[in-house]
């Protein structure tokens, strides 16, 4: 199966208002960045009104070079752009794409921008000063999410930076796995309400406040974490799923670094009989992480879980498939995913959607190697040391 593979779904656009929040107007999955990455330029080369994105890592390579040409092109025609960027994940290229994008009429801000980088910037004004304590708190909390949405009406969500080695045709076999969607309906416009709470701050729209607060309703497609009470409800939502699932609980996530809540779940699911595995990166682009993951492994081990390491390159990927409920987005199973950044997944809707997830998690399986117990223990010694040290800070990872 190609990597380049896409599953499309669509739906009739005359919908009761149940069955419009259990279903997207439209969806593809791309399980590559090439595959994503040609699908959103269409999309941008296609919007009449507004284009906003806001990425984590927006890199000024040769992708990241690419994607501003494709915005540009879209304000020549006379299209809206208004981009997010990360102060600490876009850091070392945030002074080029600030510069290219001003050049190119692009509207730029940067999410909780590093303080000496904004005081370098100023040269010393005191105006817009942080105090320590403020700058501190901004540093640790960060936008994670990987999100563009157009004309208020298409979204495109995942796991895909801007950086090219996402993409095959940069770098070759070493390119990362990652998976995104593309979707269509009225419950994109909860992504832009979100992407306007951060472009507006202060002067949030009152509209868009009253749509954030209602993103968690019942059946809602759209999975976000401004709100304490979203983080909350989210994670409850999520074990409560794992403790009711019936035939399996299928993950892949790249920095798999879990409380002791979701391990329990995981552990009474697995030793009722529930199919459950988890695929983590064999190497991370984070050298320590799967020494920190691999101290979970014993206990998950022992009641039942699979555990696969994928081999064939960084497993960037942030998805789930409980039964037939699957889930793309940014969020990574850990403590900086539950507390700390904002992230933003949806739920896919559509079994032909979820059907992609099942097929692409079976091959990256049998790219990957399995632990078992026999073969963990034959770990290095100093890995399975650290690993464990490691769990003493994990709420920072």
């Amino acid at each position: 199966m190609s990597l380049n593979r896409t599953a499309h779904t669509g739906q009739n656009g005359a919908q009761s208002q149940a069955s419009t929040r259990s279903t997207w107007q439209s969806i593809a999955v791309y399980h590559s960045g090439d595959a994503f990455f040609e699908a959103l330029k269409q999309a941008i080369s296609e919007a009449q009104r507004i284009v906003q994105i806001e990425m984590y890592i927006f890199s000024f390579d040769r992708l990241g070079q690419q994607v501003l040409s494709w915005l540009g092109a879209a304000v020549q025609r006379g299209v809206e752009v208004q981009l997010i960027v990360d102060g600490i994940g876009s850091s070392p290229w945030i002074q080029q794409v600030r510069q290219r994008a001003e050049q190119l009429g692009i509207k730029l801000k940067v999410f909780h921008e590093i303080p000496w980088d904004r005081w370098l910037r100023r040269r010393g004004a005191t105006k817009g000063r942080l105090r320590l304590s403020r700058a501190l708190q901004r540093i640790n909390n960060r936008n994670h999410r990987k999100v563009c949405i157009i004309d208020s009406c298409v979204a495109f969500v995942g796991s895909m930076n801007v950086i090219e080695y996402h993409c095959e045709s940069f770098v070759g076999a070493k390119a990362w796995r990652d998976t995104g969607v593309r979707i269509g309906g009225e419950e994109a416009s909860v992504l832009e309400a979100s992407f306007n709470h951060l472009w507006q701050r202060r002067r949030i729209a009152l509209a868009a406040a009253r749509m954030l607060r209602r993103t968690l309703a019942s059946g809602s497609l759209v999975r976000l974490n401004v709100r304490r009470s979203q983080r909350r409800d989210n994670y409850l939502d999520l074990l409560v799923r794992i403790l009711g699932a019936g035939r399996r609980i299928w993950i892949e996530n790249a920095y798999f670094v879990p409380d002791g809540s979701l391990v329990r779940a995981l552990r009474t699911a697995a030793e009722a009989g529930v199919d459950v595995r988890i695929v983590v990166p064999a190497v991370s682009d984070i050298f320590f992480i799967p020494w920190v993951t691999a101290a979970f492994h014993v206990g998950l081990l022992q009641a039942g879980v699979r555990i696969f390491e994928y081999t064939s390159s960084m497993m960037h990927a942030k998805t789930m498939l409980i039964d037939d409920w699957g889930l793309v987005g940014s969020s990574n199973l850990n403590h900086r995913s539950l507390f700390h950044d904002l992230e933003a997944d949806v739920v896919l809707g559509s079994t032909d959607a979820a059907r992609s997830l099942e097929e692409q998690f079976e091959q990256d399986c049998a790219n990957s190697r399995e632990v078992t117990l026999l073969n963990w223990h034959k770990r290095p010694w100093i890995e399975r040391f650290l690993g464990r040290l490691l769990l003493w800070v994990r709420w920072v990872l």
